[in-house]
C-alpha cells in the first residue's frame, strides 16, 4: 500500500522555493528530524489521556512503546529514528503479527543492515484516477425495516410535521449502501478500482443476522469472549439462550462483522478507504410508535484515527492497539486521513450547505472519546475499530442529520432505483460530495508530485561527494548511538 508524504511537511522541511532550485543544492532530509517531527505531532492526536502518554516515550534516539507505565516496565517496541523508513516498508509487505514478532526479537538492537540517515522524499503519491484503489464500506447491514429496527438505525416521523397523512420512514443501511453504489459507478468511470465490503443486506462475512442464528453461532460467542468483547457475566448470559436478539446482534454478530470488514479492506490494500454513514442528532428520544421528532439542526462530522484511551492500550490485552498506535505514530496514515476527511467536510458545506459540527458542543462522544483535528472543524480523531485497524488513509463519514426537518422528507422519498434497490435520490447528492472530496485528495497529491518533480529534476552535483557526505553523517550517528 502506498503511503504518500505530506506536501506541507516536505515543503516546510525543504525551506526552499522552486525558483531557487537551479541555483542551490537541495539537501536531503535527515531521517531523525523528519520522523521526530512526525511522531511528535501525531502523538498529540493519538493519545486522549495521560495514561496513554505514559506508555509512550520520545527521546533523542527514537520511539519507545511500553506495555504499561514507562516508569515500571521495559519498552515493548523500540524504533530508532533511522529505522523508521524500514519500518514503513515492513508495513507494506508484512502482516502485523510478523512485524510484532520481528520487533520483539529485535528488542533494543538496531535492524541489521539498515543504514538510512536521510529520507528520500521522491516518493510520488497516488495522484491519478486510473489505478486508484478505493475501499467503500457502507455502514450497517439491514435490507428491511424490521432488520433496521434490530440495528436501531432507522427513522420514522409523523406525517403531520410535513402536512401529509402518510408517515415518513427509511433506514440508514439503505441510504449508505445506495450511496456507495452510486459513488462506485462514478469512480469506476474515472478508471478507479473500487471494492465494497459487503453485499446489500449481508454482513461482511456473507450472512444476515437470521442466517447466522441458524448456524453454530455460539462458537462466535466464545470467540468474542476470547477477544475481550464482553466480560464473564455477559458471556454466560449470551451462552444461556436467554439473551435477547438485540444483545446478541450488537455484542456478537455486529463485532464479528466489524472484524470481517477490516480484514477485507486490508486484504484489498486500498489507497483510500471511505466508511459511509448518515448522521443523526445526539440524544434524540423516540416516542409513541418509535417516532423521532424532527430537529432544526443539521450537522456533519468525520472520524479519523486517534484518541486512544489509556485503558485501551495498557496491559496484556492492549498489545494489538499498542501496535496500531505505533503504526499511526510513524506512518503517513494519520495525516492522509486528516486531509481526506477535511475535504469531505468542505464538500458537504460547499455543495450541500451542511455545516460541520461546531467545535463548541456538549456531545458526549466529543468530550470523552475524541480529539478535534487541527486541520478542520467537524473532523475528530476517534479510536473506532475501523479507524484503528484499517491501514492507509481512512475517513469514517457521518453526513447530515437524518432527523433534520428538511432532510427527512428528502431521505424518505423512494424516487431512485440503484441496482434494483429503491432509495432516495438524495443519495446522489451525497455521493457527489464524496466524489468531489476524493478528487480534491488527488489534486493535493498531484500538487505534491509537481513540487517533488521540480525539486528533483535538476543535477544535484557530484554524486561521489554526495555519497561521502551521507557516509560521514551515518558514522556520526553511529558514534552518537553507541553502535
Amino acid at each position: 500500500m502506498k503511503k504518500s508524504l505530506s506536501l506541507a511537511v516536505l515543503i516546510g522541511l525543504f525551506i526552499i522555493t522552486i525558483g531557487q532550485v537551479k541555483s542551490q543544492k537541495i539537501e536531503p532530509i535527515p531521517v531523525k528530524k523528519f520522523y521526530m517531527d512526525r511522531v511528535t505531532k501525531n502523538l498529540q492526536f493519538l493519545c486522549k489521556e495521560a495514561e496513554c502518554f505514559d506508555n509512550v516515550l520520545v527521546n533523542d534516539r527514537g520511539l519507545y512503546i511500553y506495555p504499561t507505565s514507562q516508569k515500571v516496565n521495559k519498552p515493548e517496541f523500540i524504533l530508532y529514528w533511522r529505522e523508521m523508513p524500514h519500518f514503513n516498508e515492513m508495513l507494506e509487505k508484512q502482516t502485523d503479527e510478523e512485524i510484532i514478532d520481528i520487533l520483539n526479537r529485535k528488542g533494543s538492537h538496531y535492524f541489521y543492515g539498515v543504514k538510512d540517515t536521510h529520507v528520500n522524499p521522491a516518493i510520488y503519491p497516488v495522484s491519478e484516477w486510473r489505478g486508484l484503489k478505493i475501499a467503500l464500506d457502507p455502514g450497517h447491514i439491514a435490507s428491511t425495516f424490521d432488520e433496521a429496527k434490530l440495528e436501531q438505525r432507522y427513522v420514522r416521523a409523523e406525517g403531520k410535521y410535513f402536512n401529509q397523512k402518510q408517515d415518513i420512514e427509511f433506514f440508514e443501511a439503505n441510504l449508505a449502501y445506495t450511496t456507495a453504489l452510486v459513488l462506485k459507478e462514478m469512480l469506476e468511470k474515472k478508471g478507479a478500482k473500487v471494492m465494497l465490503t459487503h453485499d446489500y443486506g449481508k454482513s461482511a462475512f456473507g450472512m444476515n443476522y437470521n442466517e447466522w442464528k441458524k448456524t453454530d453461532y455460539k462458537k462466535d460467542i466464545v470467540q468474542g469472549y476470547k477477544e475481550d468483547w464482553y466480560n464473564r457475566e455477559k458471556f454466560e448470559y449470551l451462552m444461556s439462550g436467554e439473551a435477547p436478539d438485540f444483545m446478541i446482534f450488537h455484542d456478537v454478530f455486529r463485532n464479528k462483522d466489524f472484524v470481517a470488514r477490516g480484514q477485507k479492506i486490508n486484504e484489498f490494500e486500498p489507497d483510500l478507504t471511505l466508511v459511509i454513514h448518515y448522521n443523526a442528532s445526539e440524544g434524540g428520544q423516540r416516542y409513541g410508535d418509535l417516532y423521532l421528532p424532527p430537529v432544526n439542526e443539521n450537522y456533519s462530522m468525520v472520524f479519523i484515527p486517534g484518541s486512544f484511551l489509556g485503558v485501551e492500550i495498557d496491559g496484556q490485552d492492549g498489545l494489538d492497539q499498542r501496535f496500531e498506535l505505533l503504526r499511526l505514530l510513524v506512518s503517513h496514515d494519520l495525516e492522509g486521513s486528516d486531509v481526506f476527511a477535511s475535504n469531505i467536510i468542505k464538500a458537504l458545506n460547499d455543495d450541500l450547505k451542511v455545516d460541520a459540527l461546531p467545535k463548541d458542543n456538549n456531545f458526549d462522544f466529543a468530550k470523552r472519546y475524541s480529539i478535534l483535528s487541527d486541520r478542520s472543524e467537524g473532523v475528530y480523531h476517534r479510536n473506532l475499530y475501523l479507524t484503528r485497524v484499517v491501514e492507509g488513509p481512512i475517513a469514517y463519514s457521518e453526513a447530515l442529520y437524518q432527523d433534520n426537518k428538511t432532510e427527512m422528507p428528502l431521505l424518505g422519498k423512494k424516487d431512485l432505483t440503484v441496482k434494483g434497490i429503491k432509495t432516495s435520490s438524495r443519495v446522489k447528492d451525497v455521493a457527489q460530495v464524496y466524489f468531489s472530496a476524493i478528487q480534491d485528495w488527488l489534486k493535493y497529491n498531484q500538487e505534491l508530485s509537481k513540487q517533488l518533480d521540480a525539486l528533483y529534476s535538476d543535477d544535484f552535483g557530484d554524486e561521489k561527494e554526495f555519497k561521502e557526505d551521507i557516509k560521514e553523517q551515518e558514522e556520526d550517528l553511529e558514534d552518537k548511538d553507541g553502535n
